[in-house]
């Protein structure tokens, strides 16, 4: 073959080249456009599924006949227990003074020989909060908790060993058996049940009347839709909701002063979606919905 006509060749190969590689980018610009993703389609609704193709199948360009395999990841969020009773209106209450304080002394963190008992915690917790004007009426305990600083081994994933830190007990208010989220009361103890810290965020709270709420359906319809009263930065992806109930959440704002109360905020009613995501998650995370209507 002559030297002229094996570049003219040469020169037709790489034409042919490009026209194919344009098209396959084409295509995949207009799946994209036309809201495709390989493995699933959808212009009407939102995409529930989405798929993702193992890095090899791009890097070596190895599109067999078979397709390559597809990894399910879910977007949506799973509700596993029976949604309550959805009352038309609640009560509605407004803020009346707000009492924030924190005596942290910053050593919480240090590692202890012996700390205070689940058991026992709780009646050392009341005792020192009658030097702060006694537990409120309202309040209930939320838990008590031993925290502990602990060795992991990498590889197996097992705690090796754990030295404790402290025991901590929370108190959560309530009106009308409802849990008021962002009014509560914490306090620590560290060695022998010395006192580490006593922090109280705590509203005074005033019956105004009724007000109308959505139901708990409408509610989990907003946080499907990632509509919350206080955004989280983490994915909701694959999240599975195990409890649900209707509450109230103060927003406040700092005080001048450690004792001082506050002016007058809102008290919104909400909806809270315990959930967790498998495989994360230890215990239930509380997701806020409003549930003004």
């Amino acid at each position: 073959m002559k030297h002229t006509d094996r570049r003219l060749w040469e020169k037709i190969l790489i034409a042919v080249s490009c026209f194919i590689i344009f098209l396959g980018l084409g295509f995949l610009f207009w799946g994209a456009w036309n809201g495709c993703v390989i493995g699933t389609c959808s212009s009407d609704h939102g995409i529930t599924n989405m798929y993702v193709i193992p890095a090899g199948v791009w890097n070596g360009f190895s599109f067999g006949t078979g397709g390559p395999d597809i990894i399910p990841m879910s977007t949506t969020i799973t509700i596993d227990v029976p949604l309550p009773p959805s009352p038309a209106t609640v009560p509605d209450y407004r803020v009346v003074s707000v009492q924030k304080f924190s005596t942290r002394t910053g050593t919480s963190l240090a590692v202890r020989d012996h700390i205070p008992s689940v058991a026992e915690a709780p009646g050392l917790a009341e005792q020192v909060l009658e030097d702060y004007g006694g537990l409120p009426a309202d309040a209930v305990l939320e838990r008590t908790e031993q925290v502990f600083m602990k060795k992991y081994n990498l590889k197996t994933g097992m705690v090796e060993e754990q030295v404790p830190q402290y025991t901590r007990v929370a108190y959560r208010q309530f009106v009308n058996g409802s849990p008021v989220m962002g009014s509560g009361i914490e306090v620590s103890y560290g060695d022998g049940g010395e006192l580490l810290d006593v922090s109280k965020d705590w509203s005074t709270l005033e019956y105004i009347g009724e007000i109308p709420v959505i139901s708990a359906d409408e509610a989990f319809g907003k946080l499907q839709n990632r509509d919350l009263l206080k955004p989280i930065q983490s994915s909701l992806n694959g999240y599975h909701i195990t409890r649900v109930q209707s509450g109230y959440h103060v927003k406040t704002r700092i005080p001048g002063s450690p004792m001082q109360a506050s002016p007058p905020e809102r008290c919104t009613p909400v909806w809270i979606f315990y959930g967790i995501k498998p495989g994360t998650d230890v215990e239930p995370f509380p997701l806020l919905v409003n549930a003004t209507r």
